[in-house]
Formats: C-alpha cells, sequence, structure tokens
C-alpha cells in the first residue's frame, strides 16, 4: 500500500483527492495537512507528499520542496496551472514529477506510482517543459516525449508508433531520468555561484501551454 500525505491549505482540495483516490486499492491518503511546518511536525510516515505549489505561508514553493526532499519525503507537486517556470523551478529543487489539479484520477495515481517507485512522472505538464529545452535524447525518447507534452496517453502513443505500452513507459523514464539529472546539476551550479544559472527557456503562456496539454488522442 502506498501512503499518501497532502498538505493544501486549500480545504477542499484533499476531499477531491480522496475521492479521486478512492477506487485505487493500492493508494491510501493516511494524513493531511495545511501548512508544510504541520506535516513536518507530525512525522508522518508516509511514501509520498502531495504538496501544493502555492502554499499560504510566504514561503517561495522551491524552499518547501527542498524543505521535503531534505527530510526524506518524495514529493509530487499539484497546483490549479503549469507555467513553465514553476514546473522548471520545482523540478530543480527535487520534485519528482508535477500536476495540475484537474487531471483526471488515473494520471494522479499513475503519477504517485511511479514517483514512489523512484521514477519521475512524466505528465504533459513536466513532459512539456523538458521539451522546450529537452537534455540529449534519443530520436524515438524524443518523438515519444513531443507525444506526451501534447497530452497523449501511453496507450495512445503506443498504438501511434505500434509498439507496447511498457516500451512507451521505458522511453519517457530515460527521457525523465536524463532531465532530472540535469535539474539536478543546474541547481547546483546555480548553489555554487552566481556564474551559473538555469538553461534558456522559450517563454509561453500558461493559456497556450494548458491548449497543447490538454489536445487528446480519442
Amino acid at each position: 500500500m502506498i501512503r499518501v500525505a497532502v498538505v493544501d491549505d486549500d480545504r477542499l482540495a484533499p476531499a477531491g483527492i480522496r475521492a479521486l483516490l478512492a477506487g485505487q486499492p493500492d493508494i491510501e491518503v493516511c494524513a493531511v495537512h495545511t501548512t508544510l511546518a504541520g506535516h513536518l511536525a507530525a512525522a508522518v510516515e508516509a511514501d509520498v507528499v502531495l504538496l501544493d505549489l502555492l502554499l499560504q505561508d510566504g514561503v517561495a514553493p522551491a524552499r518547501n520542496i527542498a524543505a521535503l526532499v531534505r527530510a526524506g519525503r518524495t514529493v509530487l507537486v499539484m497546483s490549479v496551472h503549469a507555467d513553465h517556470r514553476e514546473v522548471w523551478a520545482a523540478m530543480q529543487a527535487g520534485a519528482g514529477g508535477y500536476l495540475v489539479k484537474d487531471d483526471d484520477p488515473d494520471q494522479l495515481a499513475d503519477a504517485i506510482r511511479t514517483v514512489h517507485a523512484g521514477a519521475v512522472a512524466i505528465t504533459p505538464e513536466l513532459a512539456f517543459v523538458i521539451s522546450l529545452s529537452p537534455p540529449v535524447l534519443s530520436p524515438t525518447e524524443h518523438q515519444v516525449l513531443l507525444l506526451r507534452s501534447r497530452g497523449h496517453t501511453y496507450e495512445a502513443i503506443a498504438h501511434r508508433l505500434n509498439v507496447d505500452k511498457s516500451t512507451v513507459a521505458t522511453l519517457l523514464r530515460r527521457a525523465g531520468d536524463k532531465f532530472a539529472r540535469r535539474a539536478a546539476d543546474t541547481a547546483a551550479d546555480t548553489a555554487a555561484g552566481p556564474a551559473a544559472g538555469t538553461p534558456s527557456q522559450p517563454s509561453t503562456t500558461s493559456k497556450a501551454r494548458t491548449a497543447s496539454a490538454r489536445h487528446r488522442i480519442p
């Protein structure tokens, strides 16, 4: 059983998450807190922490993520929107994935299972950010990543490329691992001195990105 803690100061959100996960036999919500301090003080034995990106504690989201990572937590960020700069900052801080709150129950459950297994959850939001400035990928990894960034499901990508769903998952896991390593390296370089910085990323609006990520294959 994967034990999930929710840290969200919107008091209605945890109830919605519980409802979304109610049909997942291998996942349970074991704790809910409205502040990060409250969660850390409770010393909850959770496998995955679902963290709202913008808490009302006034702390930068990256600092909240980093605090959880230092405490040994696996973090999956949730937000009402998916600005690519915020997604990049969350991944640099050590998050295992990034979801928007209107994602479907299966995508939420799959992301929880993925980060619990130690891999990066390649949601359409995260795939889009990676595609803006991708690490060195194989042609097939890049193709699968682009399809995922447009909101295509694993099943749809597998059908389109005439491969197994497991192959799609493996290719996305490889792309995610490469991106996570680069994000960690960039974060270390930034901490080491002012000369280092994040890689250049093309500007895009949340509205345009959301429209792209919501395109689905029937």
